[in-house]
Parts: structure tokens; C-alpha cells; sequence
């Protein structure tokens, strides 16, 4: 992994400021302390923890903001398609599938 036995403590102590678990058990491979974050369990001294504490921490807010416009593109894709065809059961469906979209809009928070 490489930084000094300093940088990856610091870098378990991060984790463990987002939500990590810093085990009471050594890592039966070096005896290096253990962190279990996300489900996985880590090494201080042999896993990479630099890549882990960059990754930006995903928010609730997040979700919702990616979800209403992915939820947005495609009832405007429904609505195009619906505008064109000409298919009474393929209408209905696409009737259907725009109501769904719609719904879910209509419960995410504002």
C-alpha cells in the first residue's frame, strides 16, 4: 500500500469518522488493525485506504436529486414515443409507464 504507518491511521481514522468499525481482532494475514466499512472488511497495512476515503460519501439528498432526473428523462422519452405511436396496447402501456414515473415524482421530497 506504501504512506507511512501515520497516513494509515489517519486514513482508518477517516473511515471510522464516516460510519467505519475499527475491530477489536487483528487481520489474521499481519496482525495489522481491521476496519469493516460498507460491509468489507479492511487492513490498515495491507489494504490501499487512500482510494476508499476519497470516494465521496453518497448522500440521501444525492439520490433523490439523481433520481428525479433520471425519473424526469424518462417520462420525457415516454411522452415522445407516446406522441408517435400508433398502437393502441403499445399506447397503453406507455400511458402506464408515465403514470408510474409520474407517481414516483410525486413522492420523492421537494
Amino acid at each position: 500500500m506504501g504512506g507511512t504507518s501515520k497516513d494509515r491511521m489517519k486514513l482508518a481514522a477517516e473511515l471510522v469518522s464516516r460510519g467505519g468499525t475499527m475491530l477489536a481482532d487483528p487481520c489474521p494475514q499481519d496482525g495489522g488493525i481491521q476496519v469493516r466499512y460498507r460491509g468489507r472488511i479492511y487492513c490498515v497495512l495491507h489494504d490501499d485506504l487512500s482510494l476508499i476515503s476519497r470516494a465521496t460519501p453518497v448522500t440521501y439528498d444525492t439520490v433523490v436529486v439523481l433520481m428525479r432526473d433520471v425519473l424526469v428523462a424518462r417520462l420525457n422519452e415516454t411522452t415522445a414515443a407516446l406522441a408517435v405511436e400508433k398502437d393502441m396496447d403499445r399506447q397503453e402501456r406507455l400511458v402506464s409507464l408515465a403514470a408510474k414515473y409520474l407517481e414516483v415524482l410525486q413522492k420523492l421530497p421537494k
